[in-house]
């Protein structure tokens, strides 16, 4: 059996999927990504421990599919963005991967604030803002107050780019994930040198960032080494998890918007211009012409987790969205304050994601979107997000949709589809529409 590789490097969770070539999942490693938080803001994963968690996961999956390392063919990622370690002129590791989450870098400098509002930085970099979260923002802060560490470092490695030079030797990221940093310049394709110039970071100190979904090499011995695999597969880089995630969910061909229904609530749209939209990120689509805008808000479905912790800590989210969903489709049923509370924050996040999809989709008709995240699991929450939204609602066979999207990259790099659009036709099947009910 020919197994696709996805691993999707999430904040609270790495997964490790294998596919077969026509999308179906055969195997799931998740492992609880585990950073370690400091009293100072700190958030950080020794290096080690990120591929101890890969190993168990890709170790996982495998079993659950019964198969051997030797059946992977291709391999690809979704990523966070802004998380990334230091490396010394010999590739040895100088810190631990500093998470985006970490708060090192706050407060920013006013004059780098400054120019993170400017025309000329949206227009060149496709962001709202720079970022005291950023990979540039901790880079300046190791420069201050650890220079010993900053003067060492010879490379700049996104954790996306380093799981790609690890596992081939080559310093390549993908340009989805460096246009968060708030340094790439989009219109030209590359880093931005005048940006650069703002932290003190020299371009060669950085990976080259290559479309989504580009084929950059083959395992390496490295790869055995630190995961157990073949040696001479190959691995395309990957994109931004929500991005990835939205490819994996049919976005361009079963809908015109994706929403993300996770910890983070996200609404996504393809288009083929930056045109620089409040609170909007835009970053390059696999196609030369073509770009995704993506626009988030923190809080998501953390919402219901925090609810389920307080008020039914004996009680499964599964099992609180059941009543829900009975005191929502009968209304005489005896509703308790349990099903009453879960309703008002699923009504909640509905009109949140309408709110977002506004946002991004201002030079868009949305006649479809396409769901992923963890509520994408409920069809009681697809249906009332329909409702809300006024538009259909369109869910996909695959439960991980962040997977399926690398898996989608790997099965072109591996040569089983002949590009990425016949890749997802062939990969990314909908397994059910949700209609607006008219009350």
């Amino acid at each position: 059996m020919s197994l696709l590789l996805g691993i999707d490097l999430g904040t609270s969770y790495f997964k490790v999927g294998l596919f077969d070539g026509t999308g179906a999942l055969k195997g799931l490693g998740r492992v609880a990504v585990g950073a370690h938080t400091w009293g100072d803001g700190r958030v950080e994963l020794p290096a080690p421990v990120f591929w101890q968690r890969l190993r168990r996961g890709l170790a996982e999956a495998l079993k659950q599919a019964a198969a051997d390392a030797d059946e992977i063919v291709g391999i690809s990622y979704s990523s966070q963005a802004n998380t990334f370690l230091l490396l010394d002129g010999a590739d040895r590791e100088l810190t631990s991967l500093v998470l985006w989450t970490d708060q090192r870098a706050r407060p920013m400098d006013p004059e780098l604030v400054a120019f993170g509002e400017t025309s000329e930085f949206a227009l060149t970099t496709g962001m709202p803002g720079l970022s005291p979260q950023s990979t540039p923002a901790k880079c300046l802060w190791f420069a201050r107050n650890q220079p010993a560490i900053w003067s060492r470092a010879r490379r700049v490695m996104t954790i996306s780019d380093y799981l790609g030079f690890g596992l081939t030797g080559r310093r390549v990221g993908d340009a989805s994930t460096a246009v968060l940093t708030g340094v790439y310049d989009l219109r030209l394709r590359s880093w931005w040198p005048a940006a650069l110039a703002r932290f003190g970071i020299d371009e060669n100190q950085l990976s080259t960032p290559m479309f989504p979904g580009t084929p950059c090499g083959l395992t390496s011995g490295r790869a055995a080494e630190l995961l157990g695999l073949p040696i001479g597969v190959p691995f395309a880089v990957g994109a931004l998890d929500h991005h990835a995630a939205a490819l994996g969910a049919g976005i361009g061909q079963l809908a015109d918007a994706s929403l993300s229904t996770g910890t983070v609530l996200a609404a996504l749209v393809l288009t083929d211009r930056v045109t620089p939209e409040p609170g909007c990120i835009h970053g390059p689509h696999f196609a030369e012409r073509s770009f995704y805008r993506l626009t988030f808000d923190p809080n998501g479905a953390g919402q219901l987790e925090e609810f389920q912790r307080h008020r039914a800590p004996n009680m499964a989210i599964e099992d609180l969205l059941r009543q829900a969903e009975r005191a929502g489709l009968e209304p005489d049923s005896g509703s308790n304050e349990l099903a009453a509370g879960v309703n008002d924050i699923l009504r909640s996040i509905a009109l949140s994601h309408r709110r977002l999809l506004k946002q991004v989709a201002t030079t868009h008709k949305v006649r479809k979107v396409t769901a992923t995240g963890g509520g994408a699991r409920s069809p009681y929450w697809l249906q009332l997000t329909a409702n809300t939204l006024g538009v259909p609602v369109i869910a996909v066979d695959s439960p991980e949709r962040a997977c399926l999207g690398a898996a989608i990259f790997a099965a072109t790099a591996a040569g089983l589809w002949p590009d990425i659009d016949t890749a997802v036709e062939n990969m990314v099947r909908p397994s059910r529409e949700f209609v607006p009910h008219v009350s």
